[in-house]
């Protein structure tokens, strides 16, 4: 059994990792590659799995079904929540907001009273996204432009 579920998260890892090469990444001074984009279904399927920690805080909770039904119906309803993603090395963080969430991450970069509006992160370490994903890390590291100023260093 241990062994299905391993090869189905390898699976899921590579087809996530597939994901990640379609989005418009740009590239920080640290190496961090970052992604402003959408809470699609894809996202949603790897925020299910992981650990999710609230900010301010930084309280780790497990998302509960009826919230992650939820974000599913805006996007299926074609108003799925922004999001921003981070690459790092390490793994892909998924920030996003559901409270306030038309302005984000935008009001973040430039308001701090809006860095008090709670706020989710997803991670999903490198090891669970399989072994190609340090190659198209390193792939997409290439490709990206520096990142504009106005996005803080993640």
């Amino acid at each position: 059994m241990t062994d299905f579920v391993d090869s189905q998260a390898a699976y899921v890892g590579t087809e996530f990792v597939q994901y990640l090469k379609t989005l418009p990444w740009c590239r920080q001074e640290s190496g961090h590659l970052v992604a402003v984009h959408k809470l699609t279904s894809e996202i949603i399927e790897v925020v299910r799995e992981s650990e999710v920690k609230l900010y301010p805080g930084g309280m780790v909770v497990k998302l509960p079904r009826s919230v992650l039904m939820g974000l599913q119906k805006s996007s299926d309803d074609g108003q799925p929540l922004p999001a921003v993603l981070v690459w790092k090395v390490e793994g892909v963080e998924i920030w996003f907001r559901r409270q306030k969430s038309a302005d984000f991450p935008y009001d973040t970069w430039t308001d701090p009273a809006a860095l008090t509006i709670e706020r989710e992160r997803a991670m999903v370490l490198a090891e669970k996204l399989g072994s190609d994903s340090a190659t198209a890390f390193a792939e997409m590291s290439e490709k990206a432009k520096e990142c504009p100023a106005m996005i803080p260093a993640y």
